[in-house]
């Protein structure tokens, strides 16, 4: 479906722009030389009536100026004169059209040109690419060159088109008289349209320059701590001898965080907190990972990473990974300033954006196909080092320690970020979790074979998969992968690496706490800001009192009408003529009307001012639930406009539902769609304060109660133990 959905955007709409540039294009030369006939008659006639007129003198001389319309000849000199005006603006607005409809014509086939060679070129790039790695690198970096130029492109050649088309229908309005105010008014409002193309290609300067650059990689962020040689010497030695073994190029350098796990990347970092750049290539080390995996384990951990970059992996690793992955946050970022502009800056830029994603979309199942094998490669490369039972179990001891490691971190995040009297951060936060990890109890539960490592940027195959590529069975890896951990040992194990391990391990605590301690203040401060947007309640209401009235006051007529109707036969027996039927008849559709319009107005004219939506900073009440919604519970909500305006609510997977008391077709109930989970209230309209609310306005005031009561509840969660809930 999005396929066909890219060729109607891509190709077919600009085919039809073509089509109508070839009909104006007919018009527009069939106009010009029907002007090119009158100028050839007034060519003719000027001279003759001229001579008429120089014979004449001062005598009036009567000429025949056609379909039997006599004119005295100066006055049809004078008419010849005005013609000849209007066809001195005519015939070169006729040639600026003939101009504009082959612009018209040219810019559609270009675009179409464009979008279908872009779509054929990818999908022709996409199935190449699962030839080899160097066949996906190869069409992979000739496409990124490529298409940010066809994307710029096809934005312009689209703009202009239907600038140029909208400017013909306005110059074709043009006629020779007076133009009525009609005519003026579209062709001022055509004018503005064009000008409004224009200018959006004008504006889009900016887009287009993030558009020609958005297949540029991005740097990743990453938290912690660059180490030098003379920080990690035994580290280092250490990496770089596996690399020689492997013959793998070494790191440039060498990462040390705390929550991410092994990696390597050749793409550019923005290294937190020192908001650092780091270029080339960089190994990823988590801390705690040292003491927690044995030596034949973490040989075999960084044995793989740095596998990544020996034999037919190296280029891939250098040059095809970082891109891919800094397309991938470049087009988040198209993506919203798409959102973010006007609306015919959307439409335009959106086919590109459209074509964008597919690009990306066409490379997925190659550099998924490819991403597996080159982990299962990496896997062996390890394994060539230390062995294939101590690479499986690495695996099974990760998937088995990280979720309580993330755990403890977590814990020690928000210690951190509420310290209280009685407890104070942690200052050794690798030594502390090694500690607290031995003392629980290490299992493996059978789905985490099936489940994949975290890594910042490839997907990796399962564990179970892995395990078996290495020739070792599952109760092997698991026996040895999940053997309890000697904190102890492990301190011991963590601490060599390093001159200063003290030192090294108290500020990367301090940094990575913090971090976090900074990251939630701000977001305190942005609930507290959210909280603090509503005040007081809001009292929705339809305040349709006027229309209630209307549509009672027309079902009386028509109740008066039917029994006229009715009772005319009776009244006037001569009107009746030869039967009494069409006045029962037509008094029956009357009275039909009246009782199927009645209701309706009654129902309008006494719910106008009764309260159908109750806004509160913690709860949405409506009249007909049995208790108030508590705002926590709403997940979204949407307005829709249609024959009504519909407020629809989307209640969180976890809430209750809520109760309905017995609704009245003569209240603004609402209804409540168990299996979707959905609150709707249908209303003619929605008033505040005696003012009929517009959609956006509505859209804006519901969003920021939900918004506020949102923010209130996670500060409440914040802080539920200290009581600073207020904002």
């Amino acid at each position: 479906m999005k396929i066909l959905k890219l060729i109607a955007v891509l190709v077919l709409f600009p085919l039809a722009l073509n089509l109508l540039g070839v009909w104006e294009l007919q018009r527009s030369t069939d106009n010009r030389l029907t002007y090119a006939g009158y100028q050839a008659d007034l060519d003719r006639a000027r001279p003759e009536l001229q001579a008429i007129a120089d014979k004449s003198g001062s005598r009036p001389v009567m000429v025949d100026v056609g379909d039997g319309e006599q004119m005295e000849v100066k006055e049809a000199l004078s008419r010849v004169a005005d013609l000849q005006g209007e066809l001195d603006t005519l015939l070169p607005l006729t040639d600026v059209m003939v101009w504009l409809a082959i612009g018209v014509i040219t810019l559609g086939l270009l675009a179409a040109l464009m979008g279908g060679v872009g779509l054929l070129a990818l999908n022709w790039a996409g199935r190449r690419a699962m030839q080899s790695r160097e066949q996906l690198l190869h069409s992979f970096t000739r496409v990124t060159r490529l298409l940010p130029f066809v994307l710029v492109g096809h934005v312009v050649v689209m703009g202009a088109a239907i600038a140029a088309l909208v400017a013909f229908e306005a110059l074709n309005v043009w006629h020779a008289g007076q133009l009525s105010a009609g005519e003026m008014k579209f062709m001022f409002f055509a004018m503005v349209l064009v000008a409004g193309c224009l200018y959006s290609i004008w504006q889009m300067g900016t887009q287009l320059r993030v558009m020609l650059n958005m297949f540029q990689p991005t740097p990743m962020d990453v938290m912690g701590e660059a180490v030098t040689v003379d920080q990690a010497p035994v580290l280092w030695a250490y990496v770089k001898d596996l690399a020689l073994k492997l013959g793998a190029l070494p790191p440039d350098h060498i990462v040390l965080g705390m929550a991410a796990g092994f990696y390597v990347t050749s793409g550019d970092i923005a290294l937190a907190p020192a908001n650092t750049t780091l270029t080339g290539r960089t190994l990823h080390v988590p801390l705690a990972y040292l003491g927690i995996l044995d030596e034949a384990e973490t040989t075999a951990v960084i044995g793989h990473e740095l596998g990544h970059f020996a034999g037919a992996d190296t280029e891939f690793s250098m040059r095809f990974v970082p891109i891919y992955h800094g397309i991938e946050r470049s087009l988040v970022v198209i993506g919203q300033t798409l959102v973010d502009s006007e609306w015919l800056q959307r439409a335009t830029l959106h086919p590109a954006f459209m074509l964008g994603a597919y690009f990306m979309e066409s490379f997925d199942h190659a550099v998924m196909h490819w991403s597996r094998v080159r982990e299962l490669e990496a896997d062996a490369a390890g394994a060539q080092l230390a062995g294939n039972l101590a690479a499986a179990s690495a695996l099974v001891r990760i998937s088995a320690i990280d979720p309580m490691l993330q755990d403890r971190l977590a814990t020690h995040i928000a210690q951190a970020t509420n310290i209280t009297p009685e407890q104070s951060a942690v200052q050794d936060l690798p030594t502390t979790l090694l500690h607290e990890i031995a003392a629980l109890p290490l299992t493996l539960p059978e789905e985490e074979m099936a489940t994949q490592l975290p890594h910042p940027s490839d997907t990796h195959p399962s564990n179970g998969e892995r395990v078996a590529s290495l020739n070792v069975s599952i109760d092997d890896a698991v026996r040895s992968g999940t053997r309890p951990l000697d904190a102890a040992v492990a301190c011991a194990a963590m601490n060599r690496y390093f001159a200063q391990p003290e030192v090294l391990r108290s500020r990367l605590t301090q940094d990575y706490l913090s971090h976090h301690v900074q990251q939630d203040a701000a977001i305190v401060e942005a609930l507290r800001t959210h909280a603090g947007n509503v005040t007081g309640d809001v009292a929705l209401y339809e305040g349709a009192r006027l229309r209630g009235q209307i549509l009672i006051g027309f079902s009386g007529l028509l109740a008066v009408a039917g029994l006229i109707l009715l009772l005319a036969p009776l009244l006037f027996p001569g009107a009746a003529g030869r039967g009494t039927e069409p006045f029962f008849v037509g008094a029956g559709i009357a009275l039909f009307i009246m009782l199927c319009m009645l209701p309706f107005g009654l129902r309008l004219f006494r719910r106008a001012h009764k309260t159908a939506l109750l806004l509160t900073p913690d709860h949405f009440v409506f009249a007909n639930l049995k208790a108030p919604l508590p705002i926590r519970d709403i997940a979204d909500f949407n307005l829709q406009v249609g024959n009504v305006v519909m407020l629809t609510i989307l209640l969180e997977d976890d809430a209750p539902l809520p109760e309905l008391t017995s609704r009245s077709f003569f209240a603004p109930d609402v209804a409540l769609n168990k299996k979707k989970r959905l609150l709707m209230l249908p209303m003619s309209r929605f008033c505040r304060d005696d003012k009929k609310l517009k959609l956006p306005e509505l859209a804006e005031l519901i969003g920021s109660y939900v918004n506020a009561g949102a923010a209130r509840h996670l500060l409440q969660q914040r802080f539920e133990q200290g009581g600073e809930v207020s904002a």
